[in-house]
């Protein structure tokens, strides 16, 4: 796939729920703004592909979707015209995609969407590194930041994982601010305190581990 990072919303790319953070972390990190040589490639699971290039990550994701037919023109998520639907955002009422074929079975609606996201690194997303790892922080619309932890394995795989807030809840952080989507957090870890963090599997929900394509 592309890689949402964040934004991700890494990126944004999947998770049960989003955790938002005040301020890039670790906090005593320096910001770096390509990604290195071991993380730049094609990676791939044999549908969805996350292209690492030196200063930018692209993430694209096919996901499967079904509905009843009788609410092929209500939907908020999706636009039906002639022979093809459309990814569509019904409160901006925009397409956000081209069209793809659906098929009609048992009163029912089958189709697929390709999602696509691209992430430049600066001044709303860059690197701080900590250990052999590489925090990938990404601001949102809404001014606060996404945190993605990414790594290579000996095995040529790259890994990302998110925060995981039942770890994050055992370990006393709590959000300032929670709903049922997101959670807000004001924190100011250290590079040191970062690495315990890990250590702690606060970052335990991966959202991405896949093989680099040859």
């Amino acid at each position: 796939m592309y890689a949402k990072l964040l934004i991700i919303s890494f990126f944004i790319l999947s998770a049960c729920s989003q955790q938002y953070f005040d301020q890039p972390q670790p906090i005593d990190g320096k910001n770096i703004y390509a990604f290195p040589a071991p993380f730049q490639g094609i990676w791939t699971d044999g549908k969805d592909s996350l292209i690492v290039a030196k200063y930018f990550f692209a993430n694209i994701e096919y996901s499967s979707l079904s509905l009843p037919y009788t609410k092929r023109d209500t939907t908020a998520y999706a636009l039906f015209r002639g022979s093809k639907v459309y990814p569509y955002d019904s409160i901006r009422q925009q397409i956000l995609g081209v069209g793809t074929s659906f098929e009609v079975r048992n009163d029912s609606i089958y189709y697929e969407i390709r999602e696509s996201l691209e992430v430049q690194l600066g001044r709303k997303a860059f690197l701080r590194q900590v250990g052999d790892q590489f925090v990938l922080n990404v601001k949102g619309d809404n001014d606060w930041w996404e945190l993605f932890l990414m790594g290579v394995t000996d095995q040529r795989k790259l890994v990302v994982t998110y925060p995981s807030i039942d770890a994050m809840i055992e370990q006393d952080i709590n959000p300032v601010l929670s709903n049922t989507e997101e959670d807000y957090f004001e924190v100011r870890w250290t590079t040191k305190q970062f690495n315990q963090l890990i250590k702690n599997n606060v970052f335990s929900d991966t959202l991405l581990f896949i093989e680099q394509q040859n």
